[in-house]
């Protein structure tokens, strides 16, 4: 199309349209300019809020993240959801986390609740997201380290067992397990209280089916205790027993067999730590131990953990498994019983004779039979053999309580056992009799009555 101008009005009216079109132009390049500018002043001042937060008072920063936190849920929850706020409470806790002792945990109480929930989002992508946030707040935590008789980390890391123990997701669950094994390869130097949520992270892992969740978590456990234990062991030693009961969930776990006799092999080693540091034990002045003299604690601390987690292996696992968390146990009795005091022998076999309780909980038959003729046989002999080792150190009361259990595995049902019983009753009048009081021979004729007359033959 060509315009033609064949007067003076058309060509005047004909400049006006083309200046207006270049008016338009320029107006609208002004416009959008002023909107950008607009825009990144927003923005600019947006962040300055959040930057500046450290600036408020104790009750102003925590009615501010309260706040955030509540918008931040709507986001998550719409449709489709959002993750700005999210974002900005990650932001927030950065420039907020060298405040004062109280004010932090006031802070961390609501946004690790908000974490907890937003990990567990139904949407993959934003639980994910919640994780890895959570993560990188946990890094910049634990590089602060933490003061002597300070709890800080064991709240700021307890959002990882919530998510672990509320979400199902495979892919949540091993993600949080790769958390907090990164923790432990690149942190493990600067962890105190938080080596109790480790531990519970790793004990929820121990239990999974997942195979991946599993190796990993008891891969991360191996280092630990065969690495970390050695460095640190003074600061771990508040979270042993933790420990301890982790490395027993691994070995229960029937999907994973060769885990649970590694886990053993591990529980072994750690009471070859405990038998090297008695020192350690000694210093520790925990929370939990202020009424606990100093040579006891090796034994509330130590000991005690690892023979009582051991029984629990017994109680809980098939016949394989068992047998070598009952090798073990005695290994360590026999091994290191000569630094055990009287009381100490007298909780032990409390835990010891746990193992025949099993036979009187309503177990089918074929369970009692394999468990009397595998198990208790195992036990008997070997609760002898550590007597005859150390009758010096064992109270008399505690010999007729073997009196009794001895007493009770003859009169059971099954002739193998009882022939034990029997044989076991023989060898240790054999090996200790020098060493008996009056009382112990007493106690031992009457146990050989009341057996004799409780096994006639009916006429």
């Amino acid at each position: 199309m060509v315009f033609s101008c064949d007067t003076p009005i058309d060509i005047i009216t004909f400049s006006k349209i083309i200046f207006t079109g270049q008016l338009n132009k320029r107006l609208q390049s002004i416009q959008g300019q002023i909107q950008e500018t607009s825009s990144q002043s927003i923005v600019v001042s947006v962040d300055r809020i959040f930057s500046g937060s450290a600036r408020l008072d104790g009750d102003a920063i925590v009615a501010f993240v309260r706040s955030l936190c509540h918008v931040s849920m709507d986001e998550l929850y719409s449709n489709p959801p959002r993750m700005f706020s999210l974002l900005k409470v990650v932001e927030i806790s950065y420039y907020n986390m060298g405040r004062i002792r109280l004010q932090w945990s006031r802070i961390w109480e609501i946004v690790g609740e908000h974490f907890n929930k937003a990990a567990c989002h139904p949407l993959q992508d934003v639980s994910f997201f919640a994780v890895d946030s959570l993560r990188q707040l946990s890094m910049k935590f634990l590089e602060k380290g933490e003061f002597p008789n300070f709890r800080f980390q064991k709240e700021f890391l307890k959002p990882f067992e919530i998510i672990m123990k509320k979400n199902s997701s495979s892919t949540i669950r091993d993600m949080v397990v790769r958390c907090i094994t990164h923790f432990v390869d690149a942190q493990a130097k600067n962890i105190r209280s938080g080596w109790k949520n480790i531990f519970s992270v790793f004990q929820m892992a121990a239990a999974d089916t997942d195979v991946q969740i599993v190796e990993l978590a008891f891969q991360t456990c191996t280092l630990i205790v065969g690495g970390v234990f050695d460095r640190y062991f003074a600061l771990i030693l508040d979270s042993f027993q933790d420990a301890v009961k982790c490395l027993s969930e691994f070995a229960c776990n029937i999907s994973f067999p060769d885990t649970s006799m590694e886990a053993i092999r591990l529980i072994r080693q750690c009471a070859k730590y405990v038998a090297e540091k008695p020192h350690v034990f000694r210093e520790h002045a925990g929370e939990d131990l202020i009424n606990v003299s100093e040579d006891d604690r090796i034994w509330v601390k130590g000991w005690f953990p690892i023979l009582f987690e051991l029984s629990c292996i017994i109680s809980r696992c098939k016949l394989d498994v068992r047998t070598r968390a009952l090798t073990v146990m005695f290994e360590i009795m026999k091994n290191y019983g000569e630094s055990f005091t009287q009381n100490w022998w007298i909780e032990l076999f409390n835990v010891v004779f746990r193992i025949f309780d099993n036979m009187k909980l309503p177990d089918t038959q074929v369970e009692k039979i394999e468990w009397m003729t595998t198990t208790c046989n195992h036990a008997l002999y070997a609760i002898v053999d550590v007597f005859t080792q150390y009758y010096d150190f064992i109270p008399e009361s505690v010999v007729e309580d073997l009196y009794s259990q001895l007493k009770w595995c003859i009169n059971q049902n099954n002739e193998q056992l009882a022939k034990s019983g029997t044989n076991c009753l023989e060898n240790f009048a054999i090996a200790c009799g020098q060493y008996f009081t009056p009382n112990i021979w007493e106690k031992f004729c009457t146990c050989i009555l009341e057996v004799f007359r409780s096994t006639l033959p009916e006429m």
